[in-house]
């Protein structure tokens, strides 16, 4: 090892993958693989997910839905992307049978006059209350039924929601309006074979929550989100582990291999600790390509090995603590981990 590597452990996700499902079923899966699948790799998380039998990948946009597509997922795994800007390919993701979460009836008429072969596969959202993106109440009636009046040009495959996972009380009112919301369309004549609202930590503590299909990004990496309840409690894995090589040690300081160029936080100084065979060390300083933690006496020396974060179970730091450490979560740890780390696969 002559730099930073980051180690992603396939087998573990696989059995979180298999732990989610058993826990929210008879709720179907769909595995997010959003930003890079949160740093790990997007092909080979993906295949994974596949090979495991979930029947559905949330992308975020449509161009890694695409990608997604040209790497040989097929349409027997149905793929959803949501993030939607003012100009995107839709034929594209049409042809490619892309399933896409629609805000607004202007998004519907883009669909409709996108000259694609075939109907858009169409997921009408709902906003209750976390205000990302989504229909008000006072918008939902419209939104509906322009997309039964362009029928013959979209497909209405499913109704979703974000909620905020902020409180009980906020999530049963989040869940009463999705109802409520459901009801309402159905009424004007629409039909869902799908309906979904919950992510990570909803989809674990609550049944009522589930509905048809549960987006599980964070725990399915063995990350927890932040609040509530975290992913170990739950007996799923971390699978992500970062380490760098020693690459030198003068008066009680030894510098590491990787620093804020490979996506470590300069706020880690001071805050943070690594652990290099098994002993942690504090973090004093971080560079572009190097920080230096204190060592003072101990036997370290070149070549050894520094673990940033992992599992937990060799002396190192887990994201948990990182995200605690720096008053944010896990998920903004790994997934500003630089590309330019290898990423070396294991458990395959």
């Amino acid at each position: 090892m002559t730099g930073a590597e980051v180690t992603v452990d396939l087998a573990a996700y696989r059995r979180n993958l298999d732990r989610i499902r058993t826990r929210v079923a008879p709720a179907g899966l769909m595995a997010i693989v959003k930003a890079d699948a949160y740093g790990h790799g997007l092909l080979p998380i993906a295949r994974v997910a596949v090979e495991a039998g979930v029947g559905w990948i949330g992308s975020l946009d449509i161009a890694t839905g695409l990608r997604l597509r040209e790497a040989g997922i097929h349409d027997d795994v149905a793929i959803f992307a949501w993030l939607l800007g003012p100009v995107e390919d839709y034929a594209a993701a049409i042809g490619a049978g892309i399933d896409l979460g629609v805000s607004t009836a202007d998004q519907l008429d883009q669909l409709a006059t996108a000259g694609a072969a075939g109907r858009a596969r169409v997921h009408l959202k709902i906003d209750t209350g976390l205000h990302r993106n989504g229909a008000d109440a006072a918008e939902w009636p419209s939104l509906v039924r322009r997309a039964l009046e362009l029928e013959d040009r979209v497909e209405l495959v499913g109704v979703w929601t974000h909620i905020a996972e902020a409180s009980d009380a906020e999530d049963s009112e989040a869940i009463e309006q999705f109802h409520a919301a459901i009801a309402m369309a159905q009424g004007l004549g629409a039909a869902f074979s799908v309906r979904h609202l919950a992510a990570s930590a909803a989809s674990f503590a609550r049944a009522d929550a589930r509905f048809d299909l549960v987006r599980v990004g964070a725990f399915s990496y063995g990350i927890s989100p932040g609040g509530g309840v975290t992913a170990a409690s739950l007996g799923l894995e971390p699978v992500l582990t970062l380490a760098a090589p020693v690459i030198a040690v003068n008066d009680g300081l030894a510098t590491v291999a990787t620093g804020f160029g490979d996506g470590i936080p300069g706020s880690a100084a001071g805050a943070m600790e690594l652990a290099i065979g098994g002993e942690r060390y504090l973090i004093v300083s971080v560079d572009v390509d190097s920080l230096e933690v204190a060592v003072g006496a101990a036997p370290v020396g070149t070549g050894d090995i520094a673990v940033l974060v992992g599992p937990g179970t060799r002396g190192e730091p887990t994201l948990q603590e990182w995200g605690d450490a720096l008053g944010t979560i896990g998920e903004e740890i790994v997934t500003r981990l630089s590309p330019r780390i290898p990423r070396r696969y294991v458990g395959v």
